[in-house]
């Protein structure tokens, strides 16, 4: 009787450390004051748990390490880039529950252990994501897996926030070791046409096929309501910035948010455009916040839905979509399908010969590679697979190309959406104001009420080739075209 009383008592003990709930709460910091010009975000601890502060319990499974990104963006548009580490530590209540607890674990090994998390998070106005992401693993192996570190972990800390230099436009590259890894920072100079965007782009086109990425592209180009969906939160800020880069020399200015929190759902049902993305484990709990405006962008499973009330867009100039398709086909066209262990003529033959059994075999074993792949991007080590993984029949690391650093098949990428642009823009300096003398500016009423100093849209839609008009009437009546010739006009 006494046993099983005991056993009662032990069990309302492991339950009660269960429902702990936990607040997360910023332990340590460096700098320990702001900078003047970029005050620590209040909503932060949003950021770094976007699966909700709300529903943080210790849990008696262990998790391995995890690593995700996100975005803020200040009242002038300025973007502060996150990369989070998220590990799982033995945890104990505090006080003298945590105490009692920890001592009867040590009697007694067969007591369950509990683990709750812990997020070492890097803040930085560059968006060297991919470098950070290395950084922090490293870092994390350097404080708990070895015995050579010469230096506190604070030491470290300081060493990246304070020491190393931001890399020089040009030629130079800015280089870290940390455990025998090297992480590199590069800036390209600065009269490049394209700006370099530090991101691995051919994961946007292992997720989405060449003409989803068209699509996605063209609803951001007319600002409509965007949401990107993945089980992999790491996956979400780093496809939106390339989607955002695709745009130059266009820059979104709408609402950005590409790892949106559970308790921010409620901005889907904005009534402006944006750019958001959510975990697939939220996406639930969002569902009844989105607008019946948005278009949802699933990033896993290569699917874009719009919803039931979304504006029409215009048809893009056939030859110049044609132009575009090329480039990208040419340039990335075989990224998506051997990603899935695919090659697309294969499929396109079997589906030729009218063979169900084996285009649904061959669609099935790709989805087990696709699923294997996709589901470790968030995992912060790359652990080695096991014997049997599908994952090893197509090894990516094997085909990296030397010139890959600096991004040269990507830069063609980026130049096919620029000479769009540049075809459908190419005479917009005819149509700007003129008269740009002081006394112009100062009286932005004309002689009919409207300013004389603007640009003349509607001149400049009717100037142009038929069949470039529906797009460009789109485009004129955007944000991000107005701050386009407002920069052009008095910059």
């Amino acid at each position: 009787q006494q046993s099983s009383q005991q056993q009662q008592q032990q069990q309302q003990a492991e339950d009660d450390i269960e429902d702990y709930a936990l607040e997360p709460v910023i332990t340590a910091r460096y700098p320990k004051e702001d900078y003047p010009d970029q005050p620590l975000n209040i909503r932060l601890p949003h950021f770094c748990h976007p699966e909700g502060t709300d529903f943080i319990f210790p849990t008696r499974e262990y998790k391995m390490p995890r690593i995700h990104h996100f975005v803020l963006t200040d009242s002038l548009g300025g973007k502060q880039y996150g990369t989070c580490l998220t590990v799982y530590e033995e945890f104990f209540p505090p006080g003298k529950e945590g105490e009692e607890y920890r001592e009867k674990k040590k009697k007694d090994k067969s007591l369950p252990t509990f683990y709750a998390p812990r997020v070492l998070c890097l803040l930085s106005t560059y968006p060297y994501l991919s470098s950070f992401r290395t950084y922090l693993t490293q870092l994390y192996r350097l404080a708990t897996s070895t015995n050579v570190m010469t230096a506190p972990i604070e030491r470290y800390v300081q060493n990246i926030c304070s020491e190393i230099p931001a890399p020089p436009p040009g030629a130079f590259e800015v280089k870290l070791n940390i455990l025998g890894s090297t992480v590199r920072f590069w800036a390209p100079p600065a009269d490049q046409p394209i700006p370099y965007v530090s991101l691995p782009f051919k994961v946007l086109f292992e997720c989405l096929d060449i003409g989803n990425v068209l699509f996605a592209w063209y609803t951001l180009a007319c600002e409509r309501k965007v949401l990107l969906v993945s089980s992999q939160l790491s996956l979400l800020t780093v496809c939106a910035e390339i989607l955002q880069s695709l745009l130059f020399p266009m820059r979104w200015s709408h609402l950005y948010i590409p790892v949106l929190p559970r308790s921010l759902s409620p901005m889907l049902d904005a009534p402006m455009p944006y750019l958001c993305g959510i975990s697939r484990e939220n996406f639930p709990y969002a569902v009844a916040d989105i607008s019946d405006e948005t278009i949802v962008v699933d990033l896993d499973r290569n699917i874009i839905t719009l919803g039931p009330n979304t504006p029409d867009l215009p048809p893009l100039p056939h030859k110049r979509r044609m132009k575009l398709e090329s480039a990208l086909k040419a340039n990335a066209g075989e990224v998506f399908w051997e990603a899935r262990n695919l090659c697309k003529e294969d499929v396109l033959n079997i589906r030729a010969a009218g063979d169900e059994v084996a285009l649904s075999n061959l669609l099935g074993k790709a989805g087990a590679v696709w699923d294997e792949k996709m589901n470790t991007r968030d995992d912060a080590f790359n652990l080695a697979h096991a014997p049997d993984s599908m994952t090893l029949e197509f090894n990516d690391d094997a085909r990296i190309d030397a010139n890959d650093g600096k991004q040269s098949r990507w830069d063609a990428v980026q130049e096919a959406f620029l000479r769009f642009y540049v075809a459908m823009l190419q005479d917009y300096r005819k149509f700007l104001p003129v008269d740009a003398s002081p006394d112009a500016r100062t009286s932005w009423r004309g002689s009919d009420g409207v300013s004389e100093v603007r640009f003349r849209a509607e001149d400049f839609v009717l100037a142009q080739s038929p069949d470039f008009q529906p797009f460009l009437e789109e485009l004129i009546g955007t944000q991000q075209f107005d701050d386009f010739v407002t920069k052009r006009m008095y910059n």
